[in-house]
């Protein structure tokens, strides 16, 4: 496996689905000061199984303490806990009974998240998006997708949080200057890209549940 070893100060590994959420999530952990994560990718939902069967043989992963894997809902969270204990039954690592609640066999910590929390499908943009439906801007982002609606065809359901988003970055994040103006750049960051730069809220309730994931981690 090509991806750096734990370090001897991040003895807890934390796997997301690919680099987006990878940025993001490492942004969120300098956020709230977590030095002791290690975040890697499995690149892709049907990954898991292989990932950790692979990784459970490398010496590095033996040194792990805690182990989390966050996975998008999707259609269906339940198909998406199940599909992410099934790779850890696989890998003979212990299985958590539930989203977010960790369990701990042989010195090993295990907790699983899917996003949304505590919603039945969705994505972690889903949970991004939760955190600006008041603003200014996404009233425009809403009047554009009424319009787009009319045309076919129309964008798929799984798509639409995805395109919802990506219309409220497109623009940039408004930031006041040091004489007190307001200006917009940076326009069209990725989700990830926008964690690094400062966008998401991270006090906003809707990213409580991750925010106490990490720190249980």
């Amino acid at each position: 496996m090509s991806s750096p070893a734990l370090g001897s100060a991040q003895r807890k590994l934390l796997l997301v689905e690919g680099n987006d959420d990878l940025r993001f999530f490492k942004a969120l952990l300098g956020h709230l000061e977590i030095t002791d994560i290690k975040v890697d990718k499995y690149n892709g939902k049907a990954n898991p199984r292989t990932d950790l069967s692979e990784r459970i043989r490398s010496p590095e992963f033996r040194l792990a303490t805690s182990l989390g894997i966050v996975r998008d809902a999707d259609e269906s969270s339940h198909s998406a806990f199940d599909s992410v204990i099934g790779a850890l039954r696989r890998a003979n690592l212990p299985t958590p009974d539930a989203s977010a609640i960790p369990t701990e066999e042989n010195g090993l910590l295990v907790s699983v998240l899917i996003l949304p929390p505590s919603d039945s499908q969705g994505e972690l943009e889903d949970v991004c998006l939760s955190s600006i439906e008041s603003t200014p801007e996404m009233q425009c982002v809403d009047d554009y997708f009424k319009c787009l609606s009319s045309i076919e065809p129309s964008i798929s359901a799984n798509h639409i949080a995805k395109a919802r988003l990506h219309s409220y970055l497109a623009i940039g994040p408004a930031r006041i200057t040091d004489d007190g103006n307001i200006t917009r750049r940076q326009p069209a960051l990725r989700l990830g890209e926008a964690a690094e730069a400062g966008v998401w809220d991270w006090t906003s309730p809707v990213f409580r549940e991750m925010l106490d994931f990490l720190k249980n981690l």
